[in-house]
């Protein structure tokens, strides 16, 4: 959006939770009396980290008592304060602040669109902006990974757009980058120079093809039958099954020249995830540890199904718990018990549950049988479990519960009989994610309303700061955001980048 100059701009001061306010108790206030009383007064001398994640989350209230302490403001969606005089905070110039859902005029000049229409294949383009501002744009459109720091400088070529009408841009380095289109700038090059960057971009992929082709040459040969390279006869295609390389040098190497490889990237590594789109130049974006990144195919084995599943509930099986059941059982009993609880198998579940020594609450891959039970929607073994007095609240290694896992599944039901046995729906993983994060994410929606109806926290933000109301925005799904409203979630919530849900909205493109 093009600004006039700030020089003759009024400028004005924003009003709120600051030092110098006047407060007293609010929403969240959980600290009794003291404050002194319901109706008394205090004032806030400094805002500070709650946590190391969470800045400026906290204010620093001395009462008309003279008693001190540090309150919520923002924590995990609390706010402890409510100011009665608000104080200064900063300025801002009105001018400047677009009106959302205005059209904006861009000249050609500054052709630096927020969407995708303006861009085409062949396009060539800078990024201009700061990088704290590149940075903040980049969050829910592929990140920001070191390696992109070449872009800030340097002029690529539109390779592809995808189906989120985010940009692909190559880069004479070779290395190909996925943006917000609201961070490129067009720009017309001579064509003496085009020619110099199309020929940068040629030598640069002769060198990695060699590079690639010798680290296949390198590769063991495959001891598993289920699954196949895509150096073989089969083609990756959209929704396949495919697992990431595990090996992190050798991934390193075949990222060079299709996105590179950023340390966000780690979680993915080994694991098993679906292609949600194929590029022109062959690369696949694939959904894959909770994110979507760009991979070179060579980085991918696709995964095969060996074996029919004839409930329909087994389809939705994340791939590690179908792991569980096709592999042959070694004789550990507890490995018998997930297994069986993953199957839907409730006659061997409650036969393995009367032998002596047995756990209900023991772990076979990380996972315990409620989790298995609970993702896969197996409500007879559930309850066979829970008569047996299995802990719903065991974690794995991701942080995830029982209630997690049932979200994750599309399994509404099982969410409800874990809400009345008192299961605590506003758990959260190590991404900072309750259920109705992974309900929303997934777009499950009977999942999000049984979870608001039995009192999930539609505030709770995740590590990135985002609720499932950003989440909801982020995934286009009105009705979600409509159900999520109609249970009062906020929409002043900021995230870590600043961003409430208004602002998420507009960054999303999302006018409705």
């Amino acid at each position: 959006v093009l600004m006039d100059p700030r020089r003759k701009a009024k400028k004005l001061a924003y009003k709120g939770l600051y030092p110098g306010a006047r407060v007293c108790r609010g929403k969240n206030w959980q600290y009794e009396e003291q404050d002194g009383g319901d109706s008394k007064r205090g004032k806030i001398t400094d805002l500070q980290d709650w946590s190391k994640t969470h800045p400026r989350s906290g204010a620093y209230v001395i009462w008309d008592n003279n008693r001190e302490n540090l309150y919520r403001v923002g924590f995990e969606g609390m706010v402890d304060l409510q100011a009665v005089v608000p104080g200064k905070g900063g300025y801002y110039y009105s001018e400047h602040l677009p009106l959302l859902g205005e059209p904006q005029r861009i000249s050609k000049a500054h052709s630096s669109v927020s969407g995708s229409n303006g861009f085409q294949i062949g396009n060539y383009v800078n990024v201009d902006l700061e990088l704290e501002i590149v940075q903040s744009l980049q969050h829910g459109h592929g990140g920001w990974s070191d390696g992109m720091f070449e872009c800030l400088g340097t002029t690529g070529c539109v390779q592809s757009i995808d189906e989120d009408h985010d940009i692909v841009v190559s880069y004479p380095s070779g290395n190909r980058w996925t943006f917000n289109p609201a961070i490129l700038t067009k720009v017309e090059l001579p064509p003496e120079q085009q020619q110099i960057i199309f020929r940068q971009q040629q030598q640069q992929q002769r060198d990695l093809n060699t590079v690639q082709s010798a680290a296949v040459s390198l590769s063991s040969p495959s001891t598993t039958t289920t699954t196949t390279t895509t150096t073989d006869a089969q083609k990756l295609e959209i929704n396949d099954m495919v697992q990431i390389c595990s090996d992190l040098e050798r991934i390193k190497i075949y990222q060079r020249g299709h996105g590179d490889f950023a340390e966000a990237m780690m979680p993915a590594l080994g694991k098993i995830g679906r292609i949600i789109h194929q590029y022109a130049d062959g690369d696949i974006k694939v959904q894959v540890a909770g994110g979507c990144w760009i991979f070179n195919p060579l980085a991918v084995t696709k995964v095969h199904q060996t074996i029919s599943i004839d409930d329909e509930n087994e389809e939705r099986l994340s791939a590690m718990l179908k792991k569980l059941f096709d592999a042959q059982v070694t004789g550990d009993v507890h490995e018998e018990l997930v297994k069986a609880s993953a199957n839907g198998d409730s006659r061997k579940v409650e036969e393995l549950l009367q032998r002596p020594h047995v756990d209900v609450n023991g772990i076979f891959a990380g996972h315990t049988s409620l989790q298995a039970a609970a993702q896969n929607g197996h409500i007879d073994v559930i309850r066979i479990l829970m008569l047996h007095h299995a802990n719903l609240e065991i974690e794995d290694k991701d942080g995830d519960r029982a209630v997690h896992h049932a979200s994750f599944g599309d399994e509404s039901i099982v969410l409800e009989i874990l809400a009345k046995a008192g299961c605590d729906l506003n758990a959260r993983n190590k991404r900072r994610q309750t259920a109705l994060h992974i309900g929303v994410c997934k777009g499950h929606f009977d999942v999000v309303k049984i979870l608001l109806t039995h009192g999930a926290h539609a505030g709770i933000q995740d590590s990135d700061g985002d609720t499932s109301l950003h989440d909801a925005i982020s995934k286009r799904r009105d009705d979600i955001v409509a159900l999520l409203l109609e249970h009062n979630a906020d929409v002043a919530t900021c995230n870590n980048n600043g961003f409430n849900c208004i602002h998420h909205a507009a960054l999303r493109g999302n006018s409705s």
